[in-house]
């Protein structure tokens, strides 16, 4: 196992581009005017990728832009919508208080009632 790790170079650990490297073609090749003919194809590729990158970099960040944008949208919705439900709770709190309230007024009435009745039954038996 360790044999095969020095015969088969890593390809993640080379600096260089694969698209740096020479490509073989089977079509006829123009012949090259001098060295710095072939230097200047290969930095007129460089930029090419690189403008390539730039755009396509450009086209990733609008896209993730939007998307921001829409995930924000979504929580500004889903917000509101909480807010619109704390709103109702509490006003389901206030109502129930005031039921709450009315039935403990209520319950008192009728305790002072059924004492008074009470009180009447024990004179008049007595």
């Amino acid at each position: 196992m360790m044999a095969n790790h020095l015969v088969k170079p890593d390809s993640r650990n080379c600096k260089r581009s694969r698209e740096s490297e020479p490509q073989v073609s089977d079509s006829p090749q123009v012949p090259s005017l001098g060295k710095s003919d072939s230097s200047f194809s290969e930095c007129s590729g460089l930029l090419y990728s690189k403008e390539t990158l730039e755009k396509d970099l450009s086209d990733m960040s609008k896209e993730i832009n939007l998307m921001l944008s829409t995930y924000a949208k979504i929580l500004r919705q889903r917000a509101a919508v909480d807010a619109s439900y704390i709103d109702e709770l509490e006003g389901l709190f206030k109502e129930a208080n005031i039921i709450e309230n009315f039935l403990v007024q209520k319950r008192e009435f009728l305790k002072q009632r059924f004492t008074v009745i009470t009180n009447t039954l024990h004179k008049e038996s007595a």
